[in-house]
């Protein structure tokens, strides 16, 4: 069996992240295997669990998730963030995150379809890229 993609989860809402992680569980082949809350939470989830996909939300207290987005790509530039962002988030924070490498910005509330497909997409990256 090919190995899962793993994800971690970073959003300052507790029910968020629980909303997330129910959904990526009917996902095959994908696995969460962290979360963050914040920032700097998802700095070191990241460094210590070495993800395939983080899944962040860009406005969070204290360190945010373009900041965050920043310090990950400048360590791990080939790993895959997506960002999360309200509906009536800034579209400039959404063009800094695909500046900065994010490689897709997803709206919250989430269209479980939308972001379904987005995890298939990624988790089907991984395998060719294990494979190669």
């Amino acid at each position: 069996m090919s190995k899962k993609l793993s994800v971690v989860l970073v959003d300052d809402s507790r029910g968020v992240v629980a909303q997330l992680q129910r959904l990526l569980e009917q996902i095959e082949g994908v696995e969460v295997v962290g979360s963050a809350f914040d920032g700097a939470g998802a700095v070191r989830s990241v460094a210590e669990l070495r993800p395939d996909l983080v899944l962040m939300d860009i406005v969070m207290p204290g360190m945010d998730g373009l900041a965050a987005l920043r310090l990950l790509r400048a360590s791990q530039p080939e790993l895959r963030v997506v960002m999360v962002s309200s509906l009536g988030g800034s579209a400039a924070r959404a063009e800094e995150a695909f500046r900065l490498g994010a490689v897709q910005v997803v709206s919250k509330p989430f269209d479980k379809p939308v972001l379904e497909a987005l995890i298939e997409r990624e988790a089907e990256r991984a395998r060719a890229r294990e494979s190669s």
